[in-house]
């Protein structure tokens, strides 16, 4: 009886993705861990989907029942990660980590929530130190929407997580 395993895929440069979606074309089962990333480009500031690790992707395969040598040979794919003509199964406890990480989005949590929603903050560094702030969410990693009263309203505003603290 064969069981169904995990292995690493190793991708052309930012084709993770595309490789995720032929290899799925061709009846493998994929996993492509995705956290979310603060893009800046041509003066716009973006959230995007990111890779969390570039080039590479999960692939589940019965290597004894299925054609596994085609994934070698799919778009967007360079190879399976091998140890001389075998392919490295990555342990499955490996996969339940990585996907105990993500939240309710699908996207991996990089720094797990500093903060709740509705958590008063301080500022500490910056031009508005000592101002309290609302944490409203974390964003890629680094970065939090708060909002901050100015003026006599309250306004959203992104700011690095290094530069808040708990009030």
């Amino acid at each position: 009886m064969t069981t169904l395993s995990w292995y690493a895929v190793y991708t052309q440069p930012a084709k993770e993705s595309l490789a995720a979606q032929h290899l799925r074309n061709q009846g493998f089962e994929t996993y492509l861990p995705q956290y979310q990333k603060l893009r800046r480009h041509a003066g716009r500031t973006d959230i995007v989907a990111t890779a969390l690790f570039p080039r590479y992707l999960f692939a589940g395969l019965e290597i004894d029942r299925q054609r596994w040598r085609s994934v070698n040979g799919t778009r967007g794919v360079v190879g399976l990660v091998m140890f001389g003509d075998k392919p490295i199964p990555v342990p499955l406890a490996v996969i339940d980590d990585i996907r105990s990480r993500e939240d309710e989005t699908g996207y991996i949590r990089l720094n797990g929530p500093a903060f709740r929603r509705g958590q008063t903050l301080r500022i500490v560094e910056g031009p508005m130190t000592d101002t309290q702030a609302i944490f409203e969410e974390q964003v890629d990693g680094n970065r939090a929407i708060l909002l901050v009263s100015l003026l006599g309203r309250m306004v959203r505003t992104r700011m690095p997580l290094r530069q808040i603290g708990a009030a």
